[in-house]
């Protein structure tokens, strides 16, 4: 799997920091009216998974 010369942590630490800027930002896109709520929560939660997925990767990646 090509991570496109980034490390594992890097994406990790990326994808974490993106699901805090989203939190961040988003409350004032729902205020607006740009945003639901609901499509708020879902885009957050991807990310996290995200997040979530390239840790699992890099868990295993250090016990090889």
């Amino acid at each position: 799997m090509s991570t496109g010369g980034y490390s594992i942590r890097d994406l990790v630490q990326c994808a974490a920091r993106e699901a805090g800027m989203r939190r961040k930002v988003y409350p004032n896109r729902i205020l607006t009216g740009r945003m639901t709520k609901k499509q708020a929560d879902l885009e957050i939660d991807k990310m996290d998974a995200i997040a979530a997925i390239l840790a699992e990767m890099e868990e295993r990646e250090r016990l090889v």
